[in-house]
């Protein structure tokens, strides 16, 4: 768990999709992007990041977070 904590809070960028996901819900990347005021392309990357740590899912064309997404984003939120 601490490897993933340490890993959203190396990027600013990836600390912020985590928190709208938490806080938006699921979402398409666009929506994702315009929220937090980045380039689609570097939206993407991220989400593909997180995916790929398994701390966000895709479903359909909306990302959500995983049960150890909402668990990683409960503890960044306490720190």
């Amino acid at each position: 768990m601490e490897e993933l904590i340490g890993f959203v809070n190396g990027s600013v960028n990836r600390r912020k999709i985590l928190e709208i996901l938490e806080s938006k819900g699921a979402n398409n990347a666009q929506r994702i992007a315009k929220i937090a005021r980045l380039i689609p392309s570097a939206t993407d990357q991220i989400l593909r990041d997180l995916e790929s740590k398994g701390l966000v899912q895709k479903d359909g064309d909306k990302f959500e977070l995983t049960d150890q997404g909402k668990a990683v984003a409960d503890i960044i939120r306490t720190i």
